[in-house]
């Protein structure tokens, strides 16, 4: 019956539009903002089964058999509003906004929908206005901590280096970057400017990604840009200008300090001292002249200035944007710029028909500088260069560890390079360009029904110019110039064609959507490296200066993704609510047989707050979800061509001395694998959205299980053929976490005030290796170290991805009779040991410290990560407050195995060995300093490394003033001004003794480049 009376709905709903006769349209928009309505519920007083919803622009379009009535307008978040039509007419409505959270609408594949009407989980950055008053160069950095469920990874202060996002966790041993979506289009180009951002949501879940396919399984990330507000053209300026600083900076040892440690290292290590820390033999060796890390650390600038001019009618809309950014890094020689333009308008060429564009021109130049490098990082060589040695010489040549006159002592400090000169003495340039351009074309088919046709053509150009001169100065000399150069290209077109029936039947709501998908993508890279240069002067730093140029190498690929995909969403009353996708994907990084795979997805929601016999009077609104669906993952295949049998070249190697010939040949270098499938991302997830006490509390509760399925691993090596294996599909991975967040809001008078906390929860675990079980085996090895010496990370099945394998320390010997108790049988376990040497477990009982003794310990993965933050404005007054954290994270401190440790070449060291073990200070962490490791302190990869990475962070305080609009208004008419003080990584509460427990991807540290402290003033003026 229920069947045949929605059947009869809906015949008579099309009945009505065949005969209809009057013709309303229009846009609603809201009245705080100006900003378009998506999904609003545009229905006729008293004949529900005629209706429709606006699109994301806000408009609507009607065709009615009636010549008068009423429109009802209504969209969740929003008062409803009533209004008299009469005849053919276009109508602008305007609505107030409503207080809960629930209600806002939010971006999905593809389109829009209210929050809480999702039965996937999705989530959304709801104070995105806040972005033009931090000084954030891209969206990365402002979503830290913003989204529960979204890990943001720094990778340091370094100006070339971008953060990586996470989405519930990681699950895979390849690469999983988020696809990021922007105007409705996949995005692959450089961060877009962050005042160009209107809104950010987070597609969490596979059901919500899967309309996105292979390109997916990573989460997605949908950004919306700012649109023209209806009105006058306005015209927007931001500015802000800062000084960055480092904090938390080591100290290393000065002058004399490394003279009596190293003397203090040889007495005790039972060695001679060595002539280079005797003060009669080398006074220069005793004045202290650099403190090493103050010379490449500064007080860094930055400028940033976004102008952009928006204006709307009734038939246009238009946005246009530059933006400038400026910014030095905290170490001497790195910086980064970037200008960026964008030209965005939508114009209503008739009733039914919509057109648009939208360009995006970027220019960067960045500076970086190796900080993770052991032996060449640039952090880590200001510790190893000797307190003694001056910046430069008089004559302006850098300085080495001695002078040439001292060169017999110059072997006692290693081999080190001057960092100062690390840092500014390469010339280097690397301008990228990019491009990107929309343009779509939408028509308006029947009442309910759209077509959108998009098509996205972007091109990058990239160039590197490096030019190292020699090296002179005494220390890691180097009696060979070099020139790189290396220019990359890549053209990309998406064409996306879309089909979209969205209309409403008196209780029944149904949106439904097709999409037809095609993407090309084609780039090449090539790279050349000349030696030899007779003269170093710019004007000489050209390859065909070159005495020897290397082999070029080229790498041209080409790629194509094709895909068909179906979308239902439909609900009930604003009760029932049941979603389902299904995505045909076709990709050319697959052999033949295996280019084509489906993946499909079903979502329910129920609102349990809208039945009848619900009545608790503190909830507002409660709406349970659950969803589950599966993505391939695309990104997770190495190279374009593993399919294809890959074939290197390079000079010819024969006769048993290894001699080169000039002869070039060419080698398989991989084996194929024709049978290679892409992974496959099974999420489920179940959830609830809450509004509480009259809407002033929202709570979202989500938890979720993410399976990477057919993990692609390298396979088995045949000892036979000596090439590398293919890749196979031969694991699988499983994220298991719980979400949660809340927003308060309130006003107390003329305080406004809200408070929002999120945390998440991850487990993570590597579920099967079974491209290894022919063999038995059901470990994966890192390759991930130090110097070669401390391989830290190993994962096992049944435990978490890149989990630290290392053997248990015990703490210090402070006497024989420790070391003498430490045995098996009679017989010691640490031989070689020392009063102050480390103490080892024998965990596999065998009487001898090894390999064999290496344990799990806990990852770098956080067990924990949360937020919290505040807003109050008052009488034009605003404060906002970020806290941002994470717990359960440990990262392996490389850095103590060469700032440390007096066995090596000589180095500087890092003044805290001053508290190192000795027989008046037993209660170190640190052990005794000596120029021998017999009893391999710093040789074994131990849990002494292991360091807990815990933090708290203030990550932003900003403070603004709104002038008045009476005030304003004599300026202009219509205008405002905010001007306001910001400070961003203020404070960092943590027990990590290393530069900044925030060290990114797998938790090894080895003196990354810091996040900086940010302070900044600026202004925000509209006119």
């Amino acid at each position: 019956m229920k069947k045949l009376y929605f059947f009869l709905t809906l015949s008579l709903g099309c009945l009505s539009t065949m005969l209809a006769q009057v013709t309303v349209k229009g846009t609603v928009v809201s009245n705080a903002d100006g900003m378009p309505i998506s999904g609003a519920a545009i229905t006729i007083k008293g004949k529900t089964t005629t209706g429709t919803a606006t699109d994301f622009d806000g408009n609507f379009l009607l065709e009615l058999k009636e010549e008068n009535g009423v429109l009802v307008i209504s969209s969740l978040g929003f008062a409803s509003k009533e209004i008299a039509y009469s005849g053919n007419q276009t109508v602008s409505i305007g609505l107030d906004e409503a207080t809960n959270s629930l209600d806002e609408v939010v971006l999905i594949g593809y389109g829009s929908t209210k929050k809480g009407d999702l039965t996937s989980a999705i989530g959304s950055a709801t104070n995105v206005g806040t972005i033009t008053s931090r000084p954030v160069t891209n969206y990365k950095e402002f979503l830290q901590g913003n989204i529960a469920g979204v890990t943001v990874l720094s990778s340091g202060g370094d100006p070339t280096s971008t953060a990586s996002i996470k989405i519930r966790g990681i699950g895979t041993l390849n690469s999983e970057a988020p696809l990021v979506v922007v105007d409705g289009l996949p995005y692959s180009g450089p961060e877009i400017n962050p005042n160009d951002i209107a809104s950010i949501s987070v597609l969490k879940d596979a059901a919500s990604a899967a309309i996105y396919g292979a390109q997916a399984a990573s989460g997605v990330i949908v950004i919306e840009t700012k649109k023209g507000k209806v009105g006058k053209p306005r015209l927007s300026v931001n500015y802000y200008t800062g000084i960055k600083t480092a904090a938390n900076l080591p100290t290393p040892l000065t002058a004399q300090q490394q003279s009596e440690v190293y003397n203090l290292a040889a007495d005790n290590a039972g060695t001679p001292r060595q002539s280079a820390h005797d003060a009669a033999q080398n006074p220069y060796g005793q004045e202290n002249r650099t403190n090493w890390i103050d010379a490449i650390f500064r007080d860094a600038v930055v400028n940033n200035l976004n102008v952009d001019l928006s204006g709307a009618g009734d038939k246009y809309n238009y946005y246009t944007s530059f933006a400038f950014r400026d910014r030095e890094g905290v170490l001497e020689g790195t910086s980064s710029q970037n200008y960026s333009l964008r030209l965005k308008s939508d114009f209503n060429i008739t009733d039914k028909i919509t057109v648009g564009e939208n360009i995006y021109f970027s220019r960067d130049e960045a500076y970086g500088t190796n900080t993770d490098n052991p032996y060449s990082g640039t952090i880590i060589n200001a510790i190893y260069m000797p307190s003694a040695s001056p910046t430069r010489y008089e004559d302006g040549s850098f300085a080495g560890v001695v002078p040439e006159s001292l060169s017999q002592f110059a072997g006692a400090y290693g081999d080190v390079y001057n960092p100062l000169s690390l840092l500014l003495r390469p010339t280097k340039e690397s301008p990228s360009t990019f491009i990107n351009a929309n343009v779509y074309f939408k028509y308006d088919l029947l009442d309910g029904l759209s077509f959108k046709s998009s098509y996205s053509y972007s091109y990058r150009d990239s160039k590197r110019k490096e030019f190292y001169p020699r090296v002179p100065e005494l220390g890691r000399s180097n009696s060979q110039n070099t020139l790189l150069q290396e220019n990359s290209t890549q053209n990309k077109w998406i064409w996306d064609n879309q089909l979209t029936y969205n209309k409403t039947f008196g209780d029944h709501s149904l949106n439904a959507t097709a999409i037809y998908s095609a993407q090309n993508t084609k780039g090449d890279f090539i790279s050349l490296r000349g030696t030899g240069f007779s003269s170093e002067e710019s004007f000489n730093q050209y390859l065909q200066n070159a005495e020897l140029l290397n082999k070029p190498s080229n790498n041209p690929f080409e790629e194509a993704l094709t895909s068909a995909i179906g979308r239902v969403m439909y609900n009930y009353k604003s009760k029932y609510y049941i979603s389902g996708s299904i995505r045909t994907d076709e990709s050319s990084r697959l052999a033949e047989e295996n280019q084509t795979d489906t993946f499909t997805s079903v979502s329910a929601g129920w609102r349990i707050s809208n039945e009848s016999f619900f009545n608790v009077d503190a909830i507002n609104d409660l709406k349970f979800r659950a969803s589950w669906g599966e993505i391939g993952n695309i990104q997770s295949i190495r190279g374009y061509y593993p399919f294809d049998v890959p074939v290197a070249s390079g000079n010819v190697v024969m006769g048993e001395n290894g001699a080169y010939f000039d002869t070039v040949g060419s080698y398989v270098q991989r084996n194929a694998n024709r049978n290679l499938k892409w992974e496959t991302s099974e999420s489920l997830d179940i959830g609830l959205d809450a509004a509480l006490f009259n809407n002033s509390l929202s709570l979202t509760v989500d938890y979720f299980e993410k399976t990477t399925k057919g993990m692609i691993i390298p396979g088995l090596a045949d000892v036979n053929q000596g090439i590398d294996p293919a890749d196979v599909n031969g694991g699988q991975v499983k994220n298991t976490g719980l979400e949660v967040s809340a927003t308060y809001t309130n006003t107390n008078g003329e305080l406004n005030y809200s408070i929002n906390a999120n945390a998440t929860s991850i487990k993570n675990e590597l579920e099967n290796l079974d491209g290894y079980a022919s063999i038995g085996q059901d470990v994966f090895y890192h390759s991930d170290n130090v110097r070669s010496v401390l391989v830290p990370y190993q994962t096992k099945v049944g435990g978490a991805l890149y989990t630290p394998y290392l053997i248990p320390q015990l703490g210090i010997f402070n006497t024989q009779a420790e070391i003498d108790a430490h045995s098996k049988d009679g017989n010691l376990i640490q031989p070689n040991a020392q009063p102050g040497d480390f103490k080892f477990q024998d965990t596999n009982n065998d009487g001898k410290i090894g390999s064999e003794d290496r344990v799990y310990f806990d990852s770098y993965q956080p067990k924990i990560t949360y937020n919290l933050g505040a807003n109050l404005d008052y009488k034009g007054f605003d404060l906002g407050i970020i806290l941002q954290g994470v717990g359960g994270v440990k990262a392996f401190n490389g850095y103590k195995f060469t700032t440390y440790n007096a066995a090596l070449s000589g180095y500087n060291l890092d003044n805290r060995v001053l508290d190192a073990w000795s027989p008046t200070n037993t209660n170190a962490s640190i052990p005794i300093i000596s120029t021998k490791d017999d009893n391999k302190n710093f040789g074994t990869a131990s849990s002494w490394y292991l360091e807990d990475a815990s933090y708290v962070r203030i990550k932003n305080i900003s403070l603004g003033y709104t002038f008045s609009n009476k005030v304003m208004d004599k300026l202009s008419q219509g205008s405002s001004l905010r001007m306001y003080v910001s400070g961003e990584n203020l404070v960092t509460f943590t027990n990590y003794s290393g530069l900044d427990p925030e060290v990114g991807g797998k938790g090894l540290d080895i003196a990354k480049y810091p996040v900086a402290k940010t302070f900044t003033l600026g202004l925000l003026l509209s006119l």
